[in-house]
């Protein structure tokens, strides 16, 4: 249940994220914004993911790891209020709210107590190098710093897909798992719902915002045929 509770400041996160490319420049969206989008979807996503992992595999629902949840809720608020294209004012407020969170990931990892089948130590590499990078590139301050932030969140995104031989796939509740990502993806649609409902209106042709449903029906439709027909549950 307190996953649930958790899922609630990303809806918030998510929400904050589209403001970023809400601003067309001459009619379309510069290529440095656009990939300051990515980046900030790839932060905030590997973080809920992350989370969303240690409880899949390693959680007993104990005190600790409730304690580092709602530690985490409560960072994510200051992590999502800082997220624009503005990065000289919030670079020491975002990547600082990211130190904490990827911190409180690692000692949930390192001192969760696995007896067998243990692969932790693959996490404990990720977020030590994500976490050194950020810390490094706050040391080293705006602008050149921000290169070092962005190659530790890189690292924690990518990594595990060239690691993936290392984890043991039967510490996986996947039944959980296909739960957890489900509800993600439901919360990226909500707010893309939220977002093109603007354009339903009397200044919007008719055939342009039927287009804009269609696309988000079929995307959604992508999601339902990736998920009950091509994953094999069993």
């Amino acid at each position: 249940m307190f996953e649930l509770f958790y899922d609630l400041v990303f809806v918030y996160a998510i929400s904050r994220i589209p403001a970023m490319i809400h601003h067309p420049v001459n009619g379309s969206i510069p290529l440095i914004t656009f990939l300051q989008f990515l980046l900030v979807v790839i932060v905030v996503m590997q973080i809920w993911l992350y989370q969303a992992i240690y409880f899949n595999r390693y959680s007993k629902n104990k005190i600790g790891d409730l304690s580092g949840l709602v530690l985490n809720m409560f960072v994510a608020v200051y992590l999502a209020n800082n997220i624009n294209t503005e990065w000289r004012v919030t670079f020491h407020y975002f990547n600082t709210a990211m130190v904490v969170m990827v911190a409180t990931l690692f000692c949930q990892y390192l001192f969760t107590k696995v007896e067998e089948n243990n692969d932790k130590k693959v996490f404990l590499l990720i977020l030590g190098l994500e976490f050194l990078l950020i810390v490094l590139g706050l040391l080293v301050g705006y602008p050149a710093g921000i290169y070092f932030c962005i190659a530790g969140y890189i690292i924690g995104f990518i990594l595990p897909i060239f690691l993936w031989h290392m984890f043991k796939e039967e510490r996986v509740n996947f039944p959980h798992l296909v739960e957890r990502v489900s509800l993600i993806v439901i919360i990226a649609f909500g707010e893309a719902i939220v977002n093109l409902a603007t354009y339903f209106n009397n200044k919007t042709p008719l055939v342009y915002a039927a287009l804009l449903f269609l696309s988000l029906v079929l995307m959604f439709a992508s999601y339902v045929i990736l998920s009950d027909k091509l994953i094999n549950h069993h």
